[in-house]
């Protein structure tokens, strides 16, 4: 296999994965993925009342930039007669993902100014790419994944031209459009793109010009923002306001489960699987000291600090700080190289790290081809299959998750009753795995959806499937 000796042959590889993901990471990762993104089109869509949508809707706290951008898109594929919610959902999963391997790809000039060694250039850059959770972040349609790419390719354009001295007003008008469309995206995104304004002010002192033109188009990007929120809500509001009133003023964030400031310190090492998470986590510590004057830190270290000291916390609210700590990992291994160097001589070493890297492209692969939520799978079954027109569901509406009616994937046509007593004729639906055992006992009824391969129904091992949330669909005569 050909070696990863530059930069274009990690970039293709990182091209196949992050386009394998917008393939087969199919659903949410998180539900205000789709109801404050997917349902809020739905409802511009003209397809559900206002009434459907989540609390923040009511309360205009959350920004509809994306969600306008995401319109387009719709309209767009509608003229060409194509008006399928899982194909467009593959569509605006494909053009995030590719946005945010572009911006990716902005930080290559970047790269080369950090690390003078193009052996660690290289290295740094294949971390960036092919750490196991940056295309599945990348190709996720959150507000996070939508602002961070913005951000990446708005702090390129900004330090280049504070580093090269030149086009300073061109360059500090694009960057700060492109910042104030990240901030659109995720509010939260200010505390990046402020204290990266601060440290070309404070430590890089650079340019007047560049500073002021950069600051007027993040004001327009807000401004804009005001527009886009008369789009979504149909009054003059401004989001922000709303989500400090509602959160802090009046205090919903508190309502939540709270935890404690070092929280994320833990979810990162779980979530992020401990061979992998834990270098990446010293490495990331270390480079906040050690490159205190760095700009990566002044922009990631404010949110990290912001979102510890806030007691509801959310692996999700991190996501801007997560993507770039490969590059703390990159700069750990180039500062200490001759160390390095001199420990990969043992044995005991190169199999850690080895085994480290073997971790790490396992996992790339499990979130790559893995759907980040699988109901979605149970709903395209449910919309290509055209004689389904009416489900007894026992249990759990399959079409309601939160409390909240998930509309966006449901076919208008289709009905569902709710009833304790099974089977019945028709399609039932069942969403817990114990129905599957108890199911075999009526002849007349077939099983047609389950939400693993029916094949693993063999593998029943201890019972696990009775014991598991396992949806499944049977058409009974």
């Amino acid at each position: 296999m050909k070696k990863l000796s530059n930069f274009k042959t990690i970039l293709y590889i990182s091209l196949a994965f992050h386009i394998f993901a917008a393939i087969f990471s199919t659903g949410f990762q998180h539900f205000d993925e789709h109801f404050q993104i997917y349902e809020f089109l739905n409802f511009k869509l003209g397809n559900i009342p206002s009434s459907n949508l989540p609390w923040e809707f009511r309360e205009q706290i959350r920004p509809w930039f994306q969600v306008f951008t995401y319109f387009g898109v719709y309209k767009a594929l509608g003229v060409v007669g194509i008006n399928s919610p899982f194909f467009f959902a593959f569509v605006i999963r494909f053009l995030t993902s590719l946005f945010g391997l572009f911006a990716l790809t902005r930080l290559i000039p970047l790269l080369k100014i950090w690390i003078p060694e193009k052996k660690y250039q290289i290295m740094t850059w294949g971390f960036l790419n092919l750490s196991w959770f940056v295309p599945y972040i990348q190709t996720r349609t959150n507000s996070e994944s939508f602002g961070i790419s913005f951000f990446l390719w708005g702090m390129s354009v900004f330090i280049l031209s504070l580093e090269n001295k030149k086009d300073y007003v061109k360059a500090g008008l694009f960057s700060g459009l492109l910042f104030g469309l990240s901030y659109l995206s995720r509010s939260q995104m200010a505390f990046v793109v402020a204290f990266l304004w601060f440290w070309g002010l404070f430590i890089k002192r650079g340019s007047a010009k560049m500073l002021i033109s950069c600051a007027f188009t993040i004001i327009v990007g807000i401004g804009l923002g005001v527009l886009f929120d008369y789009w979504g809500y149909g009054n003059w509001t401004f989001s922000t306001w709303h989500y400090f009133r509602t959160n802090f003023l009046e205090g919903v964030i508190t309502t939540v489960k709270q935890y404690p400031w070092w929280w994320y310190f833990r979810l990162a090492f779980n979530r992020g699987i401990p061979p992998v998470s834990l270098p990446l986590i010293i490495a990331t510590v270390w480079g906040w000291w050690k490159y205190r004057k760095h700009p990566l830190t002044w922009a990631t270290l404010p949110l990290f600090a912001f979102h510890c000291y806030v007691g509801h916390k959310e692996l999700r609210y991190i996501f801007p700080v997560i993507v770039l700590i490969p590059i703390y990992f990159g700069f750990f291994l180039r500062d200490y190289s001759q160390k390095v160097e001199e420990l990969y001589k043992k044995k005991s070493v190169r199999f850690l790290w080895k085994f480290v890297l073997t971790v790490n492209f396992l996992f790339l692969l499990v979130a790559t081809f893995r759907a980040a939520n699988p109901s979605v799978d149970f709903y395209k079954f449910i919309w290509n299959n055209k004689d389904i027109k009416e489900i007894t569901v026992h249990g759990e509406n399959p079409y309601t998750m939160l409390g909240l009616p998930l509309e966006f994937y449901k076919k208008k046509e289709l009905k569902i009753m709710m009833s304790d007593t099974y089977p019945v004729k028709g399609y039932t639906f069942f969403n817990k795995g114990r129905f599957v055992k108890e199911m075999e006992k009526h002849s007349q009824c077939e099983l047609i959806y389950l939400t693993y391969p029916k094949w693993i129904l063999k593998f029943n091992i201890g019972n696990w499937i009775s014991r598991s949330r396992v949806w499944s669909l049977y058409k009974c005569l």
